[in-house]
């Protein structure tokens, strides 16, 4: 980190010590007021002793520590935004002049839409733009998190913040820095709003008990000594008030709030508000849909099936010729699985050139018209001998057989039907794959099963939420007997199949009602009701304005999977919370008995009480040290988060319960006595 910055992060720490900032946080706000009675007391009585001095630094160092850990977390956050401009506007932009011979050297924010930039290998490309020459292998890591190049060439978009990593290329700008997808990432980082959550209110709410609690102990505590005929040190009184207050929590779970931003960053994802990220974590019902989410979201070849007497060679040869101009996933997943297969033909030039008719969605096909070299039983290496001159019965043109594949139900329409066609279609249905028709010439020969793949790792995830007592819900356009089978296999009991935009909004809202916290992805418009309606909406990045404006949360690298991913964050920050709340609180019980008995040891009556054998003001200001070094020691922790397994909550709980309220409650008993046996040996108070 550089002196500049840390210089920056100290100032922001010291700014927050003003009470207007503070009186927000009622822990940090008592002990701020306490240093100032200490501060007030040690000039009134002129008690400038080194206990006193020891007492008031340490008092302050407890508070600032609390500052410094919300200005660390924020500032994490809000240098990833820092982060990204820079890397954009680090370099001098070469822009290529009218004359198209020569270039200058301006800086990226210079440039306008139009203008014409060379980038060359290894270096960072500024703005948005379009290709319009050269090839280049292009990291687009910073903003999209994958590391692999891919190869963009002429009319590929290219995004600020990707690095050339081979050749040149010739970019047209059509957004200018501002307007950049970089620029929109840093905005959404620097203007995420974080209002309290349900989880946080509820700890503000304990903390300000506590406070008052405390407060009336100690106010009670000096009416009584003085009762008693003892003159009370306001001093001691106010150092035990000090360690007495859950200083640990007050000082750390706004910190622990703001780095959710930034690990949210981490698996690219941009959360509107810091409210959204913890309702990840008490999230009931998850919508997931089918599509992109738990299967891969395009469906891949699994078999070959013939009909009557057909043979597979056939069916599989056919399928090539009516796929190889297919430029779909589809298409390209079913040459990739013949060719794997071994059904590659041997002219393929013959097949290129025939005329192909693309898929629409009126038609529901698509095909080649294909023109072979030869006819009878010879064609395609004697393989293909299913189709004579005289049987295509008028759909035979210019010596073009059509060589087609498509939905069941237009296919059985357009082209002769085999005897076992709907049973073959039905037994594919039934395990709840989908059936490709194949046909060549007027005649169905032969169907390729396809499959949606289930996305690696999705059952285990699915199988994480379960265990969190997290309900997933599959909801899909498709068959119920489809969805039905998708969802069996990813362990997944409530199904929504066959729904419409309308269908999920009402799903959310009926979960709500009954005081479910929902989550729920989307990226179209017609999603954007649901997902405003949701508590944690997940938009994709390539989605519709409306569907981004309307979920609180966008991922960047449109993976609808990554809702898992932000429930765990979500979890984990409400696990991170309550387990640094239940070892403040514990050490708070172990600090009272620590303290009190060696205030009270000079009591005679009451000296066997101080089981740690320390003078009172030692004892004060070795628990004040383990108080004000505690923080800065758990900050990592909260920044970073504890880490867990997915897991029964109320076994997570009572498992955090015990190793964080358990040594709470110990750990002050040893470090304190530690301190004041280091004091005893090395200064006189």
């Amino acid at each position: 980190m550089e002196l500049k910055t840390v210089a920056s992060l100290l100032g922001e720490s010291f700014k927050r010590l003003s009470p207007t900032y503070l009186y927000l946080n009622p822990v940090l706000f008592m002990t701020e007021i306490s240093f100032i009675i200490v501060a007030l007391y040690m000039l009134v009585t002129k008690s400038f002793s080194l206990f006193y001095i020891s007492v008031l630094s340490l008092i302050f160092i407890t508070v600032w520590f609390g500052t410094f850990a919300d200005s660390l977390a924020e500032f994490q956050a809000k240098a990833t935004a820092k982060f990204l401009i820079s890397v954009t506007q680090a370099n001098l932009a070469r822009k290529i002049m009218n004359d198209n011979s020569s270039e200058i050297l301006i800086k990226p924010e210079e440039l306008v839409k139009g203008d014409i930039i060379l980038v060359n290998s290894g270096e960072i490309v500024p703005v948005d733009g379009v290709i319009i020459d050269g090839a280049a292998a292009i990291d687009e890591s910073l903003v999209s998190g994958e590391s692999i190049p891919v190869i963009k060439s002429v009319n590929d978009e290219v995004v600020a913040g990707s690095r050339v990593s081979s050749d040149w290329l010739k970019i047209k700008v059509v957004k200018p820095v501002g307007e950049s997808y970089v620029s929109k990432i840093a905005d959404m980082i620097e203007k995420t709003k974080r209002p309290k959550s349900q989880s946080e209110q509820e700890l503000n709410l304990i903390l300000y008990v506590l406070t008052a609690i405390f407060t009336v102990v100690i106010i009670a505590l000096f009416v009584i000594v003085g009762a008693l005929g003892y003159r009370p040190n306001p001093a001691i009184l106010l150092a035990f008030y000090v360690c007495l207050l859950p200083t640990t929590i007050g000082a750390l779970h706004e910190a622990i709030g703001i780095s959710g931003i930034a690990r949210m960053w981490k698996i690219r994802v941009i959360s509107k508000s810091g409210r959204a990220i913890e309702s990840a974590g008490d999230v009931d019902d998850v919508l997931l849909d089918k599509t992109g989410t738990i299967t891969i979201g395009r469906r891949e070849p699994i078999s070959i099936l013939p009909f009557n007497g057909i043979q597979v060679e056939d069916v599989a040869r056919a399928a090539f010729i009516a796929s190889l101009n297919d430029d779909t996933q589809e298409g390209k997943s079913i040459i990739r699985f013949l060719q794997n297969s071994g059904y590659t033909p041997d002219n393929l030039d013959s097949i290129i050139t025939s005329t192909y008719e693309e898929f629409s969605a009126k038609t529901r096909k698509s095909g080649t018209y294909y023109k072979p070299s030869t006819w009878g039983g010879k064609e395609m290496r004697g393989k293909l001998h299913i189709i004579r001159k005289s049987d295509l019965n008028g759909i035979y043109l210019n010596d073009e057989i059509p060589v087609f594949k498509g939905a069941p139900d237009v296919m059985k329409k357009i082209f002769s039907v085999p005897s076992d066609f709907d049973k073959t279609v039905e037994d594919i249905a039934k395990k709840g794959n989908s059936p490709l028709i194949i046909s060549y010439g007027d005649k169905i020969i032969g169907v390729i099963e396809l499959k949606d793949i289930i996305k690696p790792g999705v059952k285990t995830q699915i199988e994480s939420l379960k265990k969190m007592a997290i309900e997933p819900i599959m909801v899909t356009g498709d068959h119920p007997l489809t969805a039905r089978n998708i969802a069996n296999e990813v362990s997944i009991n409530e199904v929504i199949a066959q729904a419409k935009p309308e269908d999920k909004y009402k799903k959310v809202q009926a979960e709500q009602d009954k005081g479910k916290t929902i989550a729920m992805v989307g990226d179209g418009t017609n999603d954007a009701p649901a997902l405003a309606r949701a508590n944690v909406g997940l938009a994709m990045y390539q989605g519709t304005e409306v569907a981004k404006e309307a979920a609180n949360m966008v991922d960047l690298e449109s993976d609808p999977s990554k809702i898992i991913d932000v429930i765990m964050i979500g979890k984990q920050i409400l696990i991170t919370r309550g387990s640094i709340a239940t070892f403040s609180i514990a050490n708070d019980l172990a600090k009272y008995f620590v303290i009190l008995p060696a205030m009270l040891s000079t009591i005679s009556a009451l000296s066997y009480l101080n089981i740690l054998k320390l003078p009172p003001h030692v004892s004060v200001i070795s628990a004040l040290i383990y108080n004000a070094i505690i923080i800065p020691a758990l900050i990592p922790l909260a920044i970073k988060g504890i880490g867990f397994k997915p897991d029964n909550p109320n076994k997570t709980f009572l498992k955090n319960m015990l190793i964080y309220g358990l040594g709470g409650m110990v750990l002050p008993f040893i470090a304190i006595k530690l301190i004041g046996i280091i004091l005893m040996l090395h200064i006189v108070l």
